[in-house]
Order: structure tokens, then sequence, then C-alpha cells
């Protein structure tokens, strides 16, 4: 395999992170050991023309910074997720997280009611009870790659080695499936770490292989080091990931109506950055430490589907369900069950 190479057209450019499984995640949420968030207020008081009393929505993201990314944090970089959220008597008060599951351990705690994460934690948590709907697929594609030391140079060679990965992450599903693909799945040690964690780990020798995606390529671009990309998951698109948004039941309950206004504001949102696309790629090249023409293919617009939800996408979804419950990872449920009927 060659050096890290330039990202290829068709790459996906991924800041989203799922990790730890959800009982680890309900563990660290318990021992409150250290806050997973860091709360945004995004106050104001507007009596919007959908609801006569006004109401707050905590709103988890997962990102490796407190900036919310996507055309919907493009929007709210703007101003105008909140001004059309006001229009309904909305008032957003975001939340950061690291990974998937520390965002469905304050879901099941009552500190968020509606979040986007990676589709694997998202599943795991549903299937070992998770109070929450499925509001939307709101990307589609998510890329991982797996980089290993310059000695190694296919995935036949991970053999004995250790792999760090994100564990419960659309990233661990991944490797999880092109080790079973590959009868290798009893012989790689993986670690569960953080990619904060993994990364310097990975540069100081101490791990063969960690799992990534391009986000990545510039911090270990800059150690000069020739490492190796031994596998790409657009070369085996069953074991990409997607993006999911889930309701909890109490906020549905409450609000039957907001599935409907996020999907509203969700397309306004990719609207918006489709009629501003060059700004937008340059906006989420900043977020993204690359560049706009990086960006424009690693992560293209029209990886952001406008349907709440797509037949591709749910296929992709499906077949991430069956993997984890193959791996008895997750539990078997209905995914149109799942799914909150939305305008």
């Amino acid at each position: 395999m060659s050096p890290i190479p330039p990202i290829g057209r068709g790459l996906r450019r991924r800041s989203l992170w799922g990790a730890a499984a959800l009982g680890s995640a309900l563990v660290v949420a318990a021992c409150g050991s250290s806050s997973p968030t860091t709360s945004i207020n995004t106050s104001g008081t507007s009596t919007g023309a959908g609801s006569s009393t006004p109401y707050t929505v905590n709103f988890g993201f997962i990102n490796t910074t407190a900036t919310m990314t996507g055309p919907w944090g493009y929007a709210y970089s703007k101003g105008l997720l909140q001004k059309w959220l006001k229009a309904d008597g909305v008032t957003l008060n975001l939340s950061h997280f690291a990974n998937g599951p520390l965002l469905t351990a304050a879901m099941i705690g009552g500190s968020v009611d509606l979040g986007v994460l990676g589709d694997t934690p998202g599943l795991i948590a549903k299937s070992q009870g998770l109070p929450a709907q499925f509001v939307d697929q709101p990307e589609l594609d998510l890329v991982a790659w797996i980089v290993a030391q310059p000695p190694i140079h296919s995935v036949t060679q991970l053999a004995g080695k250790t792999v760090a990965v994100q564990q419960g992450s659309y990233l661990d599903r991944y490797l999880q499936g092109l080790l079973v693909q590959d009868g290798l799945i009893n012989k790689v040690h993986r670690v569960a770490m953080l990619s904060a964690e993994s990364t310097p780990a990975f540069e100081a020798g101490s791990l063969d292989a960690i799992l990534s995606s391009p986000t990545q390529w510039p911090l270990l671009a800059k150690t000069g080091k020739r490492y190796n990309v031994i596998a790409k998951s657009e070369i085996t698109p069953s074991l990409e990931g997607t993006q999911v948004t889930v309701a909890t039941n109490k906020i549905l309950a409450a609000h039957p109506d907001i599935a409907s206004i996020w999907n509203s504001v969700r397309v306004k949102s990719i609207q918006y950055a489709e009629a501003n696309a060059t700004a937008y790629y340059q906006w989420a090249a900043v977020q993204g430490n690359t560049t706009a023409a990086t960006e424009e293919e690693a992560a293209p617009l029209s990886s952001y589907p406008t349907p709440n939800f797509t037949a591709a996408g749910i296929s992709q979804l499906q077949g991430t369900l069956n993997f984890l419950v193959s791996q008895k990872e997750a539990t078997p449920f209905s995914l149109q069950a799942w799914e909150v009927k939305s305008s």
C-alpha cells in the first residue's frame, strides 16, 4: 500500500466519532468522573407562529470540538437555524459529546431530548432499551480507513497486532465487518480508545494500527512518517456507516411536532448550504482544519439527503443492525417501528 494518499473522489471527511459501548458510557455518567458535554446556551424568548408556548429542546451532537458541523451547523453559525426554529417557538440548548454512547446515556438521564449520532451506537442503544425514536437519517456513507505503521501493508498482516478503535462506533462496525470477512476476527487484538487517545499513541509507535477518517490526515502527515492506508470502507460500501437523529419519547410526548419541525429546518439548512456551496465548504474547511477543495470532495453536500428516510439509507442501516445482532452487540428490532412518522 502507498503512504497516506490525498483524499480521492467519493471519500467522506468525518468528524463523527462513536465510542465505548452504551454500558460503559452509563458507568461514566453514573460515576460523574467528568462532564461529557459542553453546553452552549442559545436562549431567547420568541412566541413562534407554530407554537403558543415556546419551549427549549436540549440538542446533542458529536464532534471533536464544541462546534456543530454539517449543513445545520453552518446554518446555526449564521443564526439561521435559531431563527427558523423560533418561528415555531423552539429554542435549542446545544450539548457537545465526544461519542455516541455518552450522548445516548445523556438521553437516558434526561439531559438531552434530541440528537444526531452514528448509526452503530444509536442501534446498540435502541436495542438495549433507549426510550427514543428514529427521526431521520441525515447523512449517509460514513467512511472509515485503517491506517497502519510502515511495516504493515495489508489487513492480513494485522494478525497478532494491536488495533485501536472506538468501541461501539461505526468505525468499530467497519473493522469487525472487515475482519470477519477475512477470517481475522479472533486474531487481531482490538483495544477500545477514543481518537484523542489513540492518535498520539499510534504516532508514538505504541499501536500497530488505528481506525481513521480523512479528518486525521493533517495531524498524521505532520509527523513526517509514511503510514500505510491498508483498507478503505468505500471499497466495501456495505460496511460504511450513516448518521441517525433520535428524539426521546419524553420530548415527543410533550411536543409531538418536534420531529416535523426539526426535519423542516434540517432541509432548509441543506438547501441554504447548497445555495451557498462555496462559502459552506470554506466554513467546513475551517472546522475540519483542511481545505475547501478537500471538503468538497471528501464531504459533498450530496451526502445529506433531504428525505427523512431513503431506501438506500434504510438498507444500509438494516445491514448494520443485522451485523450487530450477529456479533451479539445488539438485539433485533423493527426499524420501521422505530421511525417517527413525520411530514
